[in-house]
């Protein structure tokens, strides 16, 4: 029988489990929070109408005023509105990675003790700390912004039809292009923060088993000889480390 490789969401469903509302509720957040972002230069552009107008004649200091009233209560939601959301995407990022560690916790203490005896202190320990730290930090870094840049996306390209079709067209293509080349870096840079995870569990596993049979190694007088093969694995893992971070700048 054939194992069906599940989806990304499937295997993260049940972690988020119970927390569908504060979702929604964070979605409509920045939903709206992408409305006022866009709306507010429409006002903008009424004072500078007026403004220019004024010029001819008399400027009407009321109405300006009045617009700019509402753009300051209108932006002071808006602020408040993507603070509820940024800390709503955290407190669920956080509950997530603490469900994820409970999952690991109780899977590690199901295995039997071959998997021990085949695998370091070090690289499990890994996995439990370093590796959810890594899913908890990437999704509290980029869902939020994922949420709140798609929205705001939908919001400004409507406007930009609305205002002018043919620039909306050319600015369009330039960003489909742009995101051409971020798919390209994506997909080329998996392997690498696939390799500086694993060395990263390597690098642990090493120092968990110095530190547990350091009595022996002093013993023996191998402690010299001991460091070598860390300092291979250091040089390694800063090698590896150099191509995510430089696909992360780019």
């Amino acid at each position: 029988m054939e194992n069906k490789k599940s989806s990304l969401f499937s295997q993260v469903k049940p972690y988020i489990k119970g927390f569908q509302f504060p979702l929604l509720v964070a979605f409509v957040g920045a939903m709206l929070s992408s409305v006022i972002t866009v709306y507010g230069p429409v006002k903008l552009k009424e004072i500078t109408n007026l403004i220019t107008e004024g010029m001819r004649s008399r400027i009407d200091l009321k109405a300006i005023s009045n617009i700019a009233l509402f753009l300051a209560v209108l932006y002071a939601v808006g602020t408040v509105l993507n603070y509820m959301q940024s800390f709503i995407i955290s407190s669920v990022v956080q509950h997530f990675s603490k469900r994820l560690r409970t999952a690991i916790a109780e899977k590690i203490n199901k295995l039997p003790l071959r998997y021990f005896d085949s695998h370091s202190q070090g690289d499990t320990l890994s996995r439990v700390t370093n590796d959810v730290d890594t899913v908890g930090q990437s999704l509290n870094q980029s869902l939020g912004t994922v949420i709140s840049s798609s929205l705001l996306l939908i919001a400004v390209l409507f406007m930009m039809f609305y205002n002018n079709v043919v620039l909306s067209f050319v600015t369009i293509g330039s960003v489909l292009i742009g995101f051409v080349f971020v798919a390209l870096i994506m997909g080329k840079s998996q392997r690498f923060f696939r390799a500086q995870q694993e060395n990263l569990a390597s690098v642990n596993g090493y120092v968990e088993e110095m530190y547990s049979g350091h009595n022996v190694i002093v013993s023996y007088n191998a402690t010299e000889e001991s460091k070598k093969p860390f300092k291979c694995l250091i040089l390694i893992f800063i090698v590896v480390c150099g191509s995510p971070n430089l696909f992360l700048e780019l």
